[in-house]
């Protein structure tokens, strides 16, 4: 997929409104908090350890693959308390791919960042990171949302994925909503809507 037609952003924008507006007034409260609730353990780590924001939001997301979250930031507060002691990648565990906690550690040193080339990703460590209202983090829930089916993990093109994220800062802002608060509750709505 790496471009929309008018017709398929039309479709996606009637069914991203079919979560958005079957949404309960607790998944509403829930998507307007996720990325804030994130955001604040993000501030926590950069506090406690002195670094950026987005490199906490970076190494979040290194340790995602395979990762509830919740073991996902505690894995995030262990690759920092490691590195702050000295350790290496392979004395501590984590929840996710070897692979992942390599990469989180050279994020979390400041040896690699997450750039543009990855869009989901850079969107996410914006969002979560610095709660940035101009990235939309597109993943498969979202997308998902757009096609109002249970579709799998799927790569989208940079221009089919600027297309989703213009249609839905667009409908968020028409709402009064941040993009990524609206992103959220079409995730949490589309979650529990579609697995029914």
């Amino acid at each position: 997929m790496k471009k929309l037609t008018a017709n398929q952003l039309r479709t996606f924008s009637r069914n991203l409104d079919y979560f958005f507006n079957n949404a309960t007034d607790e998944e509403i409260a829930q998507g307007k908090r996720w990325y804030k609730t994130a955001n604040e353990i993000c501030e926590d780590i950069s506090n406690i350890y002195r670094v950026p924001t987005t490199r906490v939001a970076g190494v979040i997301s290194a340790l995602s693959p395979r990762n509830k979250w919740e073991k996902n930031i505690k894995d995030a507060y262990a690759v920092f308390a490691a590195i702050n002691e000295g350790l290496q990648p392979e004395e501590i565990k984590v929840s996710t791919f070897h692979t992942n906690k390599f990469k989180a550690f050279e994020i979390a040193k400041g040896n690699k960042t997450i750039t543009w080339d990855s869009q989901k990703t850079f969107s996410f460590v914006r969002n979560v990171g610095e709660l940035d209202e101009n990235f939309v983090t597109v993943d498969v829930w979202h997308l998902r949302a757009c096609f109002k089916k249970l579709i799998p993990s799927q790569a989208i093109g940079r221009i089919a994925y600027d297309q989703i994220t213009d249609l839905t800062i667009k409908k968020a802002l028409k709402l009064g909503l941040k993009p990524y608060e609206y992103q959220a509750i079409v995730w949490v709505s589309c979650r529990n809507n579609l697995t029914r």
